[in-house]
C-alpha cells in the first residue's frame, strides 16, 4: 500500500503545473471541494455577526435630525439696494460656501451655546453612547492613565484659587461645548439651489430640533447684524471723512476769497471780471468819443473855411443846421439883408445909387453883413472849443483803455491761478455734498437693516429615528461575519493535516 509523502512542516505541496497552460494555476473544483468542507463555520460566523448586529441596534441609542431650510434671496433688499451705495450681488458658488463657512463657525456656534446654555445641558455635553462606543472610551482612558504623567499637568495650577480655577473651568467648559457643537452640526447647500440646509443629530429629538431651530435664527440675527454693523462702521467713517472734507471745502473756498480780495479780481454777477466789465465800458465810451469828434471837427472845419473866406462871402456861405444854438439870430439876419438888398435894389433903380436913402441903405447892409460875419466867427470859436473838448476827451479814454488793459492783462494772468483755486473749491464741495448724500443714506439705512437671508422651512420635531439604520447595521454584520467566516475557513484548509483520496 503506498502512503503520500507529506513535508515535515505540514504544508501541502502546490500541485506541479506546466508553465504554458495557465487554467492550472486556479482549480476551480478544488475551491468548491474547500467551500462545501467550510460552510458551516462560515455560516455560523455568519449567524454571530448578525447577532452582533442585533447586540449594537439593542445597545446603540436611537439618532434623530432635526433639519431647516434658509434661502439666500437677493429680493429681501432691494429697497436697501435702492438707496444703499454699496450692494453685493450673490451669485456664485464660492459666496454659497462662504455662508457655508459662516455657519460652521466658531462665533455662530457660541451664540447658540449661550441661548440654549447647551455647556449646562447633560444630554448635550454627555449623551447616551452605544456599548462599542463605551468600550472604546474605557480602553482609551486605560491607555491614558498608562501614559499620563505629572508632566502633563498645567505648571502654576496649584496656585490658582478656587474660584478662577472654577471660572476656568467653566470656560473650558463653554468651549468644548462650541467645539463640540461647530463639529457635529451639519450645513450643506441643496443642489444648484441658493437654499442652505442646516441639521443636527442627538438621541433627545426635542434637543436636535431645539439646537437646529437657534441655528437657523442665529444664522438669519447674524446676517442682520452683520448688514446693520457694515453700515454702522461705514457711517461712523463717513462722518469722519465729512469733518475732514467740510474743512478742506471751506478752506478752499476761503483760498479762492482771499486770492481775489488781494488781487482785486471782484466779479459782477454774471461772473465777469469788473476790470474786464470796466475795459468794455471804456471801449464803448471811446467810440462814441471818436464820433463826438469827428463830428465837432466836421463842424468846425466847415465854418473854419466859411470865416477864412471873408465877410463878402458869409452871407452866401452862412447857412447853418437848424438845430444850431444860433440859427435863430443868423436867420433873422439873413432875412433882415435880404429885406435891406430888396429895398437897395429897388432905391437904386429908381433913384440911382447915389441917393441918400440907397447910400444909407448900402450902410445898413454893410452892417448886417458884418454881424452875421461876426455870429458866424462866434459860432466857428464854440465849435472849436467843442472840438479840442471832444479830442481832449477822446485822448482821455484812450489813456484810460491802455490803463484798463494793462490791468485786465494782469487780472487775467491772476484769473488762471483762481480759476484753479475754484476748481479745487469745487471739486472739493462736491465731494463733501456726495459724501454727505451718502452719509445720509447709510444713517437711514442703519435703522432699516434687511438681510438676505429668510427661512423657508423651519426645523420640526423628527418622528423618526435617522439612525441606525436596521437594514444597513444587519447588512454589515453579515458581511462582516461571511468574510470572518471565509477566513477562519481559509485557516482550517491552510492548516489541515489529513488527506483524501
Amino acid at each position: 500500500m503506498n502512503y503520500a509523502n507529506f513535508p515535515l512542516d505540514k504544508r501541502m505541496p502546490l500541485p506541479s503545473a506546466d508553465a504554458e497552460k495557465g487554467e492550472d494555476f486556479i482549480d476551480i473544483e478544488r475551491l468548491l471541494g474547500m467551500a462545501a468542507r467550510q460552510v458551516k463555520v462560515v455560516a455560523v460566523c455568519a449567524v454571530i455577526g448578525l447577532f452582533l448586529g442585533v447586540i449594537y441596534l439593542q445597545t446603540t441609542p436611537k439618532q434623530y435630525m432635526s433639519v431647516a431650510s434658509v434661502l439666500i434671496d437677493e429680493g429681501l433688499n432691494k429697497v436697501v439696494d435702492d438707496i444703499s451705495a454699496a450692494s453685493v450681488t450673490m451669485q456664485t458658488d464660492a459666496a454659497l460656501l462662504s455662508q457655508i463657512e459662516i455657519i460652521n463657525s466658531a462665533r455662530l456656534a457660541s451664540v447658540v451655546v449661550d441661548k440654549l446654555k447647551l455647556d449646562q445641558n447633560q444630554d448635550f455635553m454627555n449623551p447616551p453612547q452605544s456599548a462599542l462606543a463605551k468600550g472604546i472610551g474605557f480602553l482609551r482612558g486605560v491607555i491614558g492613565y498608562f501614559r499620563s504623567s505629572s508632566a502633563d499637568e498645567i505648571p502654576g495650577m496649584e496656585n490658582v484659587d478656587a474660584a478662577t480655577r472654577e471660572a476656568m473651568k467653566k470656560e473650558a467648559s463653554h468651549d468644548y461645548a462650541v467645539l463640540k457643537l461647530q463639529n457635529e452640526v451639519q450645513a450643506q447647500r441643496n443642489g444648484r439651489s441658493y437654499v442652505i440646509a442646516i441639521g443636527y443629530q442627538s438621541p433627545n429629538p426635542a434637543l436636535a430640533t431645539a439646537i437646529t431651530k437657534a441655528y437657523s435664527d442665529a444664522y438669519l440675527a447674524d446676517q442682520l447684524n452683520a448688514s446693520f454693523d457694515a453700515t454702522e462702521r461705514a457711517a461712523v467713517w463717513l462722518q469722519g471723512r465729512l469733518a475732514e472734507l467740510r474743512e478742506s471745502s471751506q478752506k478752499a473756498s476761503m483760498a479762492v476769497e482771499t486770492f481775489r480780495a488781494e488781487h482785486g479780481l471782484s466779479a459782477n454777477s454774471d461772473g465777469q471780471l469788473m476790470s474786464d466789465k470796466q475795459l468794455a465800458d471804456l471801449n464803448a465810451q471811446l467810440i462814441v468819443a471818436q464820433a463826438d469828434t469827428a463830428r465837432a471837427s466836421a463842424r468846425y472845419q466847415q465854418y473854419k473855411a466859411i470865416v477864412d473866406s471873408g465877410s463878402d462871402n458869409a452871407f452866401n456861405d452862412s447857412a447853418i443846421a437848424s438845430d444850431q444854438p444860433a440859427s435863430s439870430v443868423i436867420t433873422t439876419l439873413k432875412t433882415r439883408y435880404l429885406t435891406i438888398a430888396k429895398r437897395l435894389q429897388d432905391v437904386s433903380a429908381n433913384y440911382g445909387a447915389d441917393h441918400p436913402q440907397a447910400v444909407a441903405l448900402a450902410k445898413e447892409k454893410a452892417d448886417v453883413s458884418a454881424q452875421i460875419f461876426g455870429e458866424l466867427k462866434q459860432l466857428t470859436e464854440n465849435y472849436r472849443n467843442e472840438y479840442e473838448v471832444a479830442q481832449t476827451r477822446e485822448t482821455a479814454l484812450r489813456q484810460k483803455i491802455a490803463d484798463a488793459a494793462g490791468k485786465s492783462s494782469i487780472d487775467n494772468q491772476s484769473q488762471v491761478k483762481l480759476r484753479d483755486l475754484n476748481q479745487q473749491a469745487t471739486a472739493l464741495t462736491t465731494l463733501y455734498q456726495t459724501f454727505l448724500s451718502r452719509y445720509e443714506e447709510a444713517s437711514q439705512q442703519q435703522s432699516f437693516p434687511v438681510g438676505k437671508v429668510r427661512i423657508i422651512s423651519d426645523a420640526t420635531m423628527p418622528l423618526s429615528a435617522a439612525g441606525p439604520r436596521t437594514s444597513k447595521v444587519l447588512a454589515l454584520f453579515l458581511v462582516l461575519g461571511v468574510l470572518l467566516g471565509a477566513g477562519f475557513g481559509g485557516l482550517n484548509e491552510f492548516n489541515e493535516r489529513f488527506f483524501r483520496t
